[in-house]
């Protein structure tokens, strides 16, 4: 521990370095995942490519298993290089600013994400010293406006737009002007913060990801054109600077198949945008047969930790050692990296199910419990309480149809995925989950296996 610091103080920091909703997090405190996508994605991120056929990539995964994180990585690591103006667009955060809810996700079309998308670019750009064309940008409100309007119900007022005024209630992050110098401009640049946040503020009033919203084919005429109008917008900034990529976070809390099928198999929108993407894709697409027919866009799967040995889910598997390494990082510099035993760390690791959520969550609860009793190290009676908050909030909601499914799967010796709908509702609320091996397996989230399900 270090000197001057007391016992309550370290632990009030883990509660603060162990925040479950912050994926925004320093280098230093990322531990590396050897089975993820990102640095795959990187590699083919450097490859040429024209416009036309800039790579795009749709990253699933379970929710709470590390995807922001790792967009968020890519994203910092093409910024430090330059090459292109990052937007990283996050969904969620947007729609909580700008409309107060998260809900209408669950409606958003592919050419309502198209737009967003040239919204982002415009506020990005302009944090760069770019000034925009008047008519590329009247171009895209006039677009918008005519599709919106077409869009909705028969006898709905014709919507319009200022698109100024909506990019600067965007909440997205993109490159700082820093980054887009030249590595060998200086080692000062290396520190600047490769991404800012562009303040946000105000709420939209738009007709935008509505439950009514008519379906408009990819053929129609206006959905071409607004698509067309973010491609010129695209354009413009790539003669003036360099490309774009846009990296899209959020669109993994649509959990209806239908929405998902609509953004990314009955449209081409978003595969017909000239700039290269990755995509936080729907979890609805993540175990689904159609996710292979998604034109253009390349599937990368980042799996659950494998924290259960896969010869018997009952033991810690090999990925506890991942967990191991993500705790030291984030208590570095502390004197704190004995402040949870190695076993007791190793049982909340395996607890967690694999996914980096339920882990920084535990930490964070024993963390609260250290505080409370100025703990000197955190005991056993502490972490079984822990798992047993954990395990009581998990359990909320499954029913006896649940149980019966999951033991099935429990006692399959092969761990397969059953063939229903049952099955894929407890894969998108994490009490069925996926590990990697050869070919993917499947196990009940360990906290349910403690007393809710049974061999």
């Amino acid at each position: 521990m270090v000197r001057g610091t007391s016992v309550r103080d370290v632990w009030n920091e883990l509660r603060t370095r162990f925040d479950v909703e912050e994926w925004q997090i320093p280098d230093e405190w990322r531990a590396d995942r050897t089975d993820s996508p990102a640095g795959k994605i990187l590699r083919e991120l450097d490859r040429p490519a024209a416009p036309r056929t800039a790579p795009m990539f749709l990253l699933s995964g379970t929710i709470g298993t590390g995807k922001s994180t790792e967009l968020w990585r890519i994203a910092e690591e093409r910024a430090r290089a330059g090459a292109e103006l990052v937007v990283f667009v996050d969904l969620v955060r947007h729609f909580q600013n700008a409309f107060g809810s998260t809900e209408a996700l669950q409606h958003i079309s592919s050419w309502e994400v198209c737009f967003l998308c040239g919204v982002a670019l415009i506020r990005a750009a302009q944090d760069q010293g770019y000034r925009w064309s008047p008519d590329s940008v009247q171009g895209l409100a006039d677009a918008w406006s005519a599709l919106a309007g077409a869009a909705l119900p028969p006898g709905a007022a014709p919507p319009s737009i200022d698109v100024f005024a909506a990019a600067k209630s965007m909440v997205l992050f993109a490159s700082t002007a820093a980054s887009a110098l030249a590595p060998e401009a200086g080692a000062a640049v290396a520190v600047v913060k490769a991404l800012a946040e562009l303040a946000s503020a105000g709420k939209w009033s738009l007709p935008m990801a509505k439950k009514d919203t008519r379906r408009i084919e990819d053929q129609d005429p206006l959905m071409q054109s607004l698509v067309d109008r973010v491609n010129v917008l695209l354009g413009d900034f790539r003669q003036w600077s360099r490309p774009v990529l846009f990296v899209i976070d959020g669109l993994d809390r649509i959990v209806s198949f239908e929405r998902a099928e609509a953004l990314f198999l009955h449209s081409q929108m978003l595969a017909r945008l000239q700039a290269p993407l990755v995509v936080c894709a729907p979890f609805a697409l993540r175990n689904h047969l159609a996710t292979s027919e998604v034109r253009r866009f390349k599937p990368r799967i980042l799996h659950n930790v494998p924290v259960l040995d896969h010869a018997d889910p009952t033991r810690p598997g090999p990925g506890v050692a991942f967990f191991r390494d993500l705790f030291q990082r984030r208590v570095h510099g502390l004197g704190a990296e004995h402040l949870v035993p190695q076993p007791l760390l190793d049982r909340l690791a395996y607890y967690s199910g694999g996914r980096a959520r339920d882990f920084v969550r535990t930490i964070r609860m024993l963390a609260d419990y250290g505080y409370d009793d100025a703990a000197p190290v955190a005991t056993e009676a502490m972490v079984e309480e822990v798992i047993k908050e954990a395990r009581q909030l998990i359990e909320g909601g499954v029913d006896k149809g649940h149980v019966a499914l999951l033991e099935s799967v429990a006692r399959d010796p092969k761990h397969e995925l059953p063939d229903n709908q049952t099955a894929r509702e407890l894969l998108t609320y994490a009490r069925l989950l996926p590990y990697p091996n050869e070919s993917e397996w499947f196990y009940p989230h360990p906290l349910l296996m403690i007393s809710k399900v049974r061999l």
